[in-house]
């Protein structure tokens, strides 16, 4: 497991988007991170995926030097992996608050 300091950014997005995502049917957030990269897979169970049964959504995230997004998808379907929309060029706070506001549309 990495050390906290490591892990904040993945730890911020997953205490951000866990109540936002579970009233979706998604389960919290597992976190990992190591070198300066981390993700946050949030699982939902779906019947028609091609994941046992599990569609994700996937945030990936860089420390450079502070931690933002690099990426935002939901995957799981067969033959069907597509990002969202996010704000790239922003910090951190700002993009959570972004997809605070856009992923309960774009994902219902």
């Amino acid at each position: 497991v990495p050390p906290p300091a490591t892990r904040s950014g993945t730890d911020r997005v997953a205490t951000v988007l866990d109540p936002v995502l579970t009233p979706l049917g998604f389960a919290p957030g597992q976190v990992g991170a190591a070198d300066g990269r981390g993700q946050v897979i949030f699982c939902r169970g779906d019947g028609e995926s091609s994941d046992a049964g599990c569609v994700d959504l996937v945030v990936d995230l860089e420390a450079t030097p502070e931690w933002h997004i690099k990426e935002v998808r939901y995957w799981g379907y067969p033959a069907d992996r597509w990002h969202l929309t996010f704000e790239p060029d922003s910090g951190l706070e700002s993009q959570l608050a972004g997809l605070t506001r856009t992923l309960p549309d774009e994902l219902t």
